[in-house]
This record gives C-alpha cells, structure tokens and sequence, in this order.
C-alpha cells in the first residue's frame, strides 16, 4: 500500500515536472498561459455565471491540453528522427493545427460571453 501512494505522488511530481518544462520552454504555451493570466480575472471582473465560469475554465484547459500534447509529440518526434521526415512533419503539422482549433473555439466562446458584458461594461460610462 506504501508503495501504491508513493507511486502516485511520484506520478504528480512528473506532471509538474511536465507543466513547468511546457510554460519554460514552449513560448506557443507561454501565449496561451498568457491568454489565461487575462482572462481568469476577467471572470471575477464580470461576475460571469457558473455555466460561463465553467465554459471558459473547460475552454482554457483545453487549449492548455492540446498544447502539451502538440508539445510532447515535438519531442517524441524529434527522438525518433532528428533528420527531416515528411510523415513526422505532417504529423507535427496536424497536431499544431489541433491546437489552432482549439484556440479559435475558445476565442469565439470567449467573444460569446465576454462582448456583450465588455460592451455593457463600456456604454456605462
């Protein structure tokens, strides 16, 4: 049982580890926490609802998701192969095309609920 619990703290420190290498050395991910660092206030800031707190809280961890994953593949392809190889190209090319979605999707929730009350917002004065 010792084992088992040491066995999944051990498995959070390398996600951590994995977290702090994605925000230090991917300077895309770097944006996209950027993005974050902007947006979580902005819910505070509105007063969005749960549904709408819950909505952009899913958008940005799936942005963040597929980053790290677009960024893990990078590296696992750039093991397999340092020389270029045009199937590992396709492959990096759809995996960052994974992640332009994802980051489009959440930018048009985010006009979704944020214009109208940035709009509100600004009429006030």
């Amino acid at each position: 049982m010792i084992d088992f619990l040491r066995q999944r703290l051990m498995s959070f420190k390398w996600a951590f580890k994995g977290f702090f290498d994605l925000f230090n050395s991917h300077p895309n991910a770097q944006i996209h926490l950027l993005a974050t660092t902007v947006v979580v206030p902005a819910i505070f800031f509105f007063r969005l609802s749960s549904i709408e707190t819950c909505l952009i809280v899913l958008c940005v961890a799936f942005v963040l998701s597929m980053e790290a994953l677009n960024s893990a593949l990078e590296y696992l392809s750039d093991f397999v192969s340092s020389e270029e190889d045009a199937l590992i190209g396709k492959a990096k090319d759809i995996a960052a095309a994974a992640v332009l979605i994802a980051a489009i999707a959440a930018t048009v929730v985010a006009g979704i609920i944020f214009l109208p009350k940035i709009t509100a917002w600004y009429l006030s004065f």
